[in-house]
């Protein structure tokens, strides 16, 4: 059976939706790991801070990557 425009057509709109939804899902993965390394960084200043209050000093990890 041959392939009609409309069947190359439809197949072209549901591949174009297809790209636009996986757009979407990379965009929000990328937000999220955003957020996630901002949120990580605040939470290492905050425990810095509670532990110079307290006056406990940690040896630094070899393998951080500051």
């Amino acid at each position: 059976m041959a392939t009609t425009f409309a069947d190359l057509e439809a197949r072209v709109r549901g591949l174009e939706s297809r790209a636009q939804r996986t757009e979407e899902d990379v965009t929000a993965i990328v937000t999220t790991v955003i957020e996630t390394r901002e949120d990580v960084r605040w939470l290492k200043r905050a425990v810095q801070a509670l532990l110079d209050q307290a006056g406990i000093t940690l040896e630094p990890d070899e393998h951080e990557d500051g």
